[in-house]
Order: structure tokens, then C-alpha cells, then sequence
């Protein structure tokens, strides 16, 4: 039974964070039931995973070179045309704006954590953030940055060790997400920096496997800058760093660690610039608005645990994996917490719960369901 679970829960955990996602937007038309489309959602994913798992037209190279080629093409330029056809400003979503006036201000050497974005709200963007969406405000528009991260996520699966299978799976479970399209269409920024991450934690797994900590200097530089990007990234990286620092030599500690400090000061040294007085910053700062949805208690917890469970993996994935349950509880927890207070309607229909929360986990879940797969289905139809 607990092996089951093992093997399931990356499965139960997509379909229900899609679910969650098509239960709130498929509400919003009267052409047929939300559960309805719900069912036929489940029973597509688990057809296609099935079919998925026989021997198909991409185990020979040729074929899967051509397919991954053209899947990928289809949905970069999905992502073009989405990107282009949606008035920014008609949105109900203020990731793009925080990030364009996080940005705007910066650039422009005032403070941006107390100006206001489309929705009267002030940002929670976090410099190395700021830095990700730099290029893309240039050209105009932020929402550009979903579309070239897809492009480099693509690329980098397409290019690491993985087998062929698991490369489809992962390319065709992110464009079966709502969740993920959900994004697209919000020109939101979140899952985007989470790919960044799961890229750059499997490709050093992949080049340091034997010794993390073999380039600590840049490995520090690239450590800080994520740190400033979102606070959850602390929680893999915890995981993927911690064990093999304490064990690795004095001199590559100090070198990792001012490469984090460097990095860091550089991506804070224009705001710090900019601020006006010590109140400012009390009051107005990313932080605030990044730990009021879950409960202290819950975040404190989600930090610690990765320090207990951090080891000295020689691949990129059981620190997905972990990453993906530590992440669960925490996001999981908060909207049963929410739902338990103010009931179910209010937190999946309403706006009680941002369900794109959940949204950060569809990364970590597809890396895991792409390389459980085949388990799965065996105890499903054995079942």
C-alpha cells in the first residue's frame, strides 16, 4: 500500500491541481458542466499516459528527433500568438505589472517596492527576478519571458541523459496542464522561474555529479541570484546544497559563500541605492506580501525539513522529488487550512486561495510522474 502511494502520488497530485484549475475557469461557461469536463480531462491523461507507455514511433531517434522538434515548434509559437493576442492590461492578474513596474523603477533609480502596479497593488518581485524580466521589458513586453523559458526548457530536456520516454512525457504532461496555460495566458512569471531552477539543478547534477561543490565560486554566484528570485527556491536548493557543504573543504566554503554574498549585493545594491529612508523598506518590501498566505508555522516548517532530508545525490532527481512533497505539504496544508475556514466554493471558485500557488508545484510533478510512469501503469493494471 505505501509503495502504491509512493508510486501514485505524483499522478493523484497533477490531476489535482489541474482539476482544481479546470474547475474554476470551466465554471465560467454554460455550455457544460465543469465536472463534466473535469472526467474527460482525467480519462485524456491517463489515456495518454497509458499509450505513452508502449513502444512507440519515438524509441527510434530519427522519429523522436523529428517529433520533439515539431511538439516543441507548435508550442513555442502557441506561446507567441497567446502572448500577442491578450491585453495585459484587461487582466485580473498583476504578476506581469508587478514585474514591469518592479523593473521600470529600478531602472530608473527610484525605490519600487512601495509604487502601485495595473491592480493598485505593490510588487513582491524580488531583484533577480527583476533581472530574469530585464530583457523582455526592453523588447516591450514581459510576457516574453514564458515563452523563452519554454524554449530553454525544451532545449535542455531534449539535450540531458533522460530517456527518450520520459523526454516526451515531461514536453507533453506541461502542455496538458491548465495550470500551465494558465500562466501563458496571465503572463505570469512563477512557473517560469521554477523551470529555471529545475534546469539549472539537473544540469549541475548532471556536469558535478560525483562533487557538487567542484566550482563553488560560480556555484555561489548562481545560488545567490536564485535566492533573489522567490523565497521557495530556498527550499530545493536546501535540499540539493546543504548536506555536501558541511562535508566539503574549508576553502570551497568561503568561496561558495562569496559567491552568494557577491551575487547577492550586486542584484540589492540598486535598490539599496534607491531608498529613500529605513522606514521605507520596513513597510514596503517583497517579503511582506511573499509569507502572508501561508501560516508562519507552516513556512518555518517547510524550511527546516530540507535540511534534514538533504544528501549527497548524485542526480538531479531525488531532490525534485523531495523538493515536490516538502513544497506539497506546504501548498497542500494552506488550501485545506483555507478551505476548513471558509469553505470549498470560496477557495476553488472564489478568490479566497490563489490556486496558481499550486501551479509552482507542476514541475517537480512532472519530473517525477515522467520517470514513474511505467511503474504507475504496471500497478494500475495489475490493480
Amino acid at each position: 500500500m505505501i509503495e502504491l502511494l509512493k508510486r501514485g502520488f505524483p499522478l493523484k497530485l497533477y490531476l489535482i491541481i489541474n482539476g482544481l484549475f479546470l474547475l474554476k475557469y470551466a465554471s465560467r461557461q454554460n455550455h457544460i458542466s465543469e465536472f463534466v469536463v473535469l472526467i474527460v480531462y482525467i480519462l485524456s491523461v491517463l489515456f495518454v499516459l497509458m499509450y505513452l507507455n508502449r513502444p512507440c514511433f519515438y524509441e527510434k531517434t530519427a522519429n523522436f528527433k523529428k517529433g520533439y522538434m515539431v511538439l516543441s515548434f507548435i508550442v513555442f509559437l502557441s506561446l507567441i500568438v497567446v502572448n500577442v493576442s491578450i491585453d495585459a492590461n484587461s487582466l485580473q492578474v498583476d504578476r506581469w505589472s508587478a514585474m514591469e513596474v518592479t523593473i521600470k523603477n529600478i531602472v530608473e533609480g527610484v525605490y519600487p517596492y512601495n509604487k502601485l502596479d495595473h491592480l493598485g497593488q505593490t510588487s513582491s518581485n524580488l531583484p533577480g527576478l527583476s533581472l530574469l524580466g530585464l530583457p523582455f521589458y526592453l523588447l516591450g513586453d514581459v510576457g516574453y519571458l514564458q515563452v523563452f523559458v519554454f524554449g530553454v526548457f525544451g532545449g535542455w530536456i531534449y539535450k540531458s541523459k533522460r530517456e527518450k520516454k520520459e523526454k516526451v512525457l515531461i514536453l507533453i504532461l506541461l502542455v496538458l496542464s491548465p495550470a500551465y496555460w494558465w500562466e501563458v495566458f496571465a503572463k505570469s512569471d512563477l512557473m517560469s522561474n521554477v523551470l529555471l531552477l529545475l534546469i539549472f539543478i539537473d544540469f549541475w547534477k548532471e556536469k558535478y555529479s560525483e562533487f557538487t561543490f567542484r566550482k563553488p565560486w560560480l556555484l555561489g554566484i548562481l545560488v545567490g541570484f536564485f535566492c533573489l528570485t522567490r523565497g521557495v527556491v530556498l527550499i530545493p536548493l536546501t535540499i540539493m546544497l546543504f548536506y555536501e557543504f558541511v562535508k566539503t573543504e574549508l576553502r570551497k566554503k568561503v568561496l561558495f559563500l562569496l559567491g552568494v554574498v557577491v551575487s547577492m549585493f550586486v542584484l540589492i545594491l540598486p535598490i539599496l541605492l534607491s531608498l529613500e529612508d529605513f522606514y521605507t523598506i520596513i513597510e514596503n518590501n517583497p517579503f511582506n506580501h511573499q509569507t502572508k498566505y501561508a501560516p508562519k508555522l507552516l513556512i518555518l516548517l517547510a524550511l527546516v525539513v530540507p535540511f534534514f532530508l538533504s544528501r549527497e545525490f548524485s542526480a538531479s532527481r531525488p531532490i525534485l522529488n523531495y523538493s515536490m512533497y516538502v513544497l506539497s505539504g506546504l501548498l497542500l496544508s494552506t488550501f485545506l487550512l483555507n478551505v476548513m475556514e471558509e469553505g470549498a466554493s470560496k477557495n476553488i471558485y472564489g478568490k479566497a486561495f490563489d490556486l496558481s500557488y499550486l501551479g509552482m508545484l507542476i514541475p517537480f510533478v512532472i519530473s517525477s510522474l515522467s520517470s514513474l510512469n511505467n511503474q504507475i501503469l504496471q500497478v494500475k493494471i495489475k490493480g
